[in-house]
């Protein structure tokens, strides 16, 4: 299962595909050395764009160094807003065992002469020249003012492994480190981009109107189990939010039971949009519930050199509630670019801040709860609910680390990686089904078939059901079994893959044994279970028939109901009976 890795080469070649066709090194890629040199700075464009946002070709080749003479430096990055200087050494693999394998040799490492660069140098340790580019970041880091504000860390884009904390320190001189191994390159970088979580929004600014407000800003300390909370209400131009929404979409979408796609899907949209389009006064401001908005810091300035014009800073901001409204207002945004000031024309929303430092450990449970309280406008499913359970959310990350598969907690969250041909669409794990199978495993073969979606993401049937994300290994395998099947042909089975997938999910779950079953036994284990069930089916459908308390199944025709009978009580109790004795 090389799925994560594939997906990274998709990702690479795609942005070596965009490079403009001046850059010559990204096109043309004849020979195989040609090809992994462009995959290589590939990777680093990878990391340029999802860990510091930077979204223009452009932007990031001026930044990377590879190359004769970098003095062991690919790449920098220097943020100016926190006063820090990253420099990047990356290693690319050529395949994926080697990529999550292997690690950066201490040949790579002694060659960076950081200390030459950032003491202004243009000669490395052999008095030999460091190339244009190197030459560039002295000349850009040489311009910039306070420089003992400023600290350096270093990036290492690759597997760092069998060194000590110690080693790595004297190897980058002293200066602060870190390290995007193999895993943690797919899950920040592979990962954020094909679900669209790589825009961070680190710091919002949003401008707004003093015009007509005697207190423009209500504060006010409120306090809950989890701690005193600061409150922040007050009315934001909607052409604000719709900007907002239309750059970060799915990023600033976390908390919300929602993602930005199936935001889309709903017909209060168009109620919400006509209010802004076809409107020429401020009624949006009153008839909409606004928003509300979980921030780590806010601050309100009145004094802007600007008449009667404040502005506010929100950091690490994440929409709550009122996603509805908020992808209105972007879709808006995107749509009359022409003609955004006549179209707001100082129409404003509502928003509400909670103020908390450390959102990242509020328990979930609290701002689900937060979530839950206030998504009043529009119906929420039991399954979108229970998007944000932890468990939900653990089991995402354990799935695509170990499998590199993407369980969809949210629907159409991956849409950004399909539409993008990164993902194939077969590695998309359905919440439904993937709770439905795991159902079946446990002995409901029969109720995973017939219980409502609604009734099946019920808070408690839900907790009763995923109740331990150590199995996580088996809740897979049961999906992959179930999987498997509907592609099957029927005739092959009786009536099994017709009506019964969830009893052979169960039975199957009587006849294997997890132990020494490693990653890439898994799709091979599957197809060898099925197999083998497959070849006795039949015998289990005969032998169920000839149960007297299956008589009721058979109709005057002489035809047994199959599709009542896999829904029925006796379901369970059968198949142990038949498959614990006949073992596959």
């Amino acid at each position: 299962m090389d799925f994560k890795y594939n997906t990274l080469i998709k990702i690479l070649d795609d942005l070596c595909k965009n490079a403009p066709q001046e850059f010559i090194s990204y096109h043309n890629l004849d020979t195989s050395e040609k090809l992994i040199d462009a995959r290589s700075k590939a990777f680093i464009h990878l990391l340029l764009e999802v860990r510091f946002g930077l979204l223009k070709f452009s932007q990031r080749e001026e930044l990377i160094t590879d190359g004769p003479q970098d003095g062991g430096i690919d790449a920098y990055f220097i943020d100016k807003d926190n006063k820090k200087i990253y420099l990047i050494q990356s290693k690319f693999r050529a395949n994926g065992e080697n990529f999550e394998s292997r690690s950066m040799s201490a040949d790579d490492l002694i060659k960076m002469e950081i200390k030459r660069i950032t003491q202004g140098l243009h000669t490395d340790s052999r008095d030999v020249e460091f190339n244009s580019k190197i030459k560039s970041f002295i000349e850009k880091y040489s311009n910039l003012e306070n420089h003992a504000r400023y600290k350096f860390e270093v990036i290492f884009l690759g597997n760092l492994k069998n060194y000590t904390e110690n080693q790595i320190s004297r190897l980058t001189e002293d200066f602060e480190y870190e390290i995007y191994g193999s895993d943690r390159a797919y899950r920040e970088l592979v990962y954020s981009l094909c679900c669209g979580l790589h825009y961070n929004p680190e710091e919002i600014y949003i401008t707004l109107s003093l015009l007509n407000k005697t207190n423009p800003l209500l504060v006010q300390t409120v306090s809950t189990e989890q701690g005193n909370f600061e409150v922040r209400i007050t009315f934001v131009p909607a052409i604000e939010i719709g900007r907002m929404m239309h750059h970060y979409k799915n990023s600033i979408l976390r908390y919300n039971p929602r993602n930005y796609l199936t935001l889309s899907k709903n017909s209060v949209n168009r109620k919400i949009s006509e209010s802004i389009t076809k409107q020429k006064n401020n009624d949006f401001a009153i008839l909409n519930n606004g928003i509300t908005i979980l921030a780590n810091d806010f601050r309100f300035s009145q004094g802007t050199g600007r008449k009667n014009r404040g502005e506010i800073m929100m950091t690490n901001p994440q929409i709550i509630n009122g996603g509805q409204t908020a992808y209105t207002l972007g879709t808006i945004y995107d749509k009359y670019k022409d003609e955004l000031d006549v179209i707001f024309d100082d129409k404003e929303v509502l928003i509400k801040v909670i103020v908390s430092e450390k959102t990242e450990n509020l328990d979930l449970k609290f701002v689900n709860n937060i979530s839950d309280a206030t998504n009043q406008q529009t119906k929420v499913e039991e399954a979108d609910r229970r998007a944000n359970d932890e468990i939900q959310i653990n089991l995402q990350r354990l799935i695509f680390d170990k499998f590199g598969y993407y369980y969809e907690r949210k629907k159409g969250e991956f849409y950004p990686g399909i539409s993008s041909g990164y993902i194939d669409k077969s590695n998309i794990i359905n919440r439904e089904k993937f709770l439905r199978s795991y159902y079946a495993s446990k002995g409901f073969p029969a109720n995973a078939r017939s219980v409502g979606a609604d009734i099946l993401f019920s808070k408690n049937k839900f907790k009763e059901i995923l109740n331990n994300e150590d199995d996580f290994e088996k809740m897979f395998f049961f999906f992959l079994i179930h999987k498997n099947l509907l592609g099957l042909k029927k005739e092959n089975w009786g009536y099994g893959v017709r009506y019964g997938k969830f009893a052979i999910v169960y039975a199957i779950s009587l006849n294997t044994n997890f132990e020494n079953l490693s990653v890439r036994d898994y799709e091979k284990e599957v197809k060898e279970k099925i197999n083998k069930i497959q070849k006795k089916w039949k015998d289990f459908e005969d032998y169920l028939k000839k149960k007297k308390n299956n008589f009721i199944y058979f109709g005057e025709d002489g035809d047994f109901d199959f599709d009542g009978y896999y829904k029925g009580k006796t379901l369970t109790k059968e198949v142990e009976g038949f498959f614990v004795k006949n073992k596959i």
